[in-house]
Order: C-alpha cells, then structure tokens, then sequence
C-alpha cells in the first residue's frame, strides 16, 4: 500500500462516506497518541484479506483481525478508523488491477473487461457482498478507468459509457452470484446419487405442478434436455456478455 499523504485543505474528509479517504491514502496529518505502532495498515488489510477468503467478508471484522495478529480490537482503532474503513481497504485491494484491454475494437476489449471482473468476483465471491457505501477507490477507478478507455473511441457521452460500465458490471456480478449459488452438476449428484432419476422425478413433478396452473411456457423450457443438464448446451455467461455487446454496438452504429 503506498504511504498516506496529507489531505488538500480544502478536502472535506469528515464528510466523506466512511473509507473513501483512507483507500485513496489521505489521512489527517496530526500525529496519532501512544506508543509508536507495532503492526502496520498493510499487515492488517493482509489478516483481513485472508479472513475474508476464506470465511466471507463477516470474517474480516475488527475482533477476529485483532486476534489473528494478537492485539485487542480497540488497538485495531490506531490503524483503522472503522469497521467500515477495514471493509473498504480490503474490498479495494481484493479488486486489484484490471486486466490488460486488446486495442483492436472496443467490442473485444469490452467482452475481455467483463470477463475479468467475472472471474474477479468467481475467484473472491466475498466482494458481492461488500456495501457499495463508497463511489470510487483506487482499484475500482482503474478498472473503469481502462473501460471508459476503450469506450471512448465509439462517441458515446459520459453518461452512456457510465451506463454501458453499469451493464456490464452488473453482468459479471449477476453470474457470479449464479455460480456461487446455484448447485453445480457435480453437487447434485452428490447429494443424489441416483442423480437421472432424481432429474426425471424433478422434471415430471414441475411439468405437473406447472401445467396445473396454466403455465405452459416455463414447463415446455423444463421439458428441454438442456434443463438441469450435467453440461448446458449453453454457456450463460457468454450468450448473456454477447447480447449486451450487441445492444451498445446497435446503439453505436445509429
């Protein structure tokens, strides 16, 4: 994490939603009381990080950072000023760097950004759960610093190119949260060994249930053999990525 620097003097840091100024690095300048500090914000983040990974974001609280690096949790406050603050350090530094863009078409580059932040968020599912409290850190910036790049050569206005980010991070987000969520193929049979004839039982019990009520349009999807398939016949995630790609490209070409 690089040093902390002083805050501008006309930055209004009691204002800020809580962590802002801390992930960006600006700091109060006066001196903290007590003895001189024996962990860092860097080592703490780390503790955090790791609770984080493996247990969830609830793990990275103060009490349990404070007893994995031997402190109390109120000497957690001469690092950190809040709950709040430790979420958003960790969040930011989990993000990372975006990955590098094509600068052969912006269509390419786009596909390539949402499918980074898709395996982002698949590889730390813990940042779906972060409070969106705070507009812009470091890591987040730079990822849609490096969309907005490549966006901009197609003449949209900011408000699109924010809209279009929107789209496609709420895409990456939406399959991510698939994936952590719903059972695989592999879980299912291990929770049904006979795993056929439990999809067969699944699939007569809701073309009954669903046809009773007249809903005709979902049973005939549930009749397909891609439903509860141990390998869909369609990747989601890319079908999903390619019609969002085609909508903005549609709105290019007007």
């Amino acid at each position: 994490m690089s040093p902390r620097k002083a805050p501008e003097r006309d930055a209004d840091l009691d204002s800020l939603p809580p962590g802002l100024a801390a992930a960006w690095g600006v700091v109060d300048t006066e001196p903290r009381r007590g003895p001189k500090p024996a962990h860092s914000v860097d080592e703490i983040i780390a503790v955090a990080t790791k609770l984080a990974d493996e247990e969830g974001v609830a793990a990275a609280s103060l009490p349990k950072v404070a007893g994995q690096i031997g402190v109390t949790a109120n000497a957690l406050y001469r690092y950190v000023d809040s709950k709040e603050e430790l979420i958003m350090l960790v969040a930011d530094r989990a993000w990372g760097d975006p990955p590098t863009l094509p600068t052969d078409g912006w269509r390419e580059a786009a596909a390539v950004w949402c499918r980074g932040l898709f395996d982002r968020f698949c590889s730390r599912p813990w940042l779906l759960d972060v409070p969106a409290t705070v507009p812009l850190t470091p890591h987040n910036a730079a990822w849609l610093d490096a969309l907005i790049t490549v966006l901009k050569p197609t003449g949209m206005a900011a408000p699109q190119m924010l809209t279009c980010a929107y789209l496609l991070d709420s895409h990456a987000r939406y399959g991510a949260n698939l994936r952590r969520n719903i059972p695989t193929p592999e879980a299912l049979r291990s929770a049904h060994p006979d795993h056929q004839r439990t999809t067969d039982a699944v699939r007569t019990f809701l073309n009954s249930q669903l046809r009773s009520r007249h809903l005709n349009a979902v049973a005939d999807v549930v009749q397909d053999p891609s439903f509860l398939a141990d390998e869909p016949s369609l990747d989601g995630f890319e079908f999903g990525l390619a019609r969002i790609l085609d909508g903005i490209q549609a709105h290019v070409r007007q």
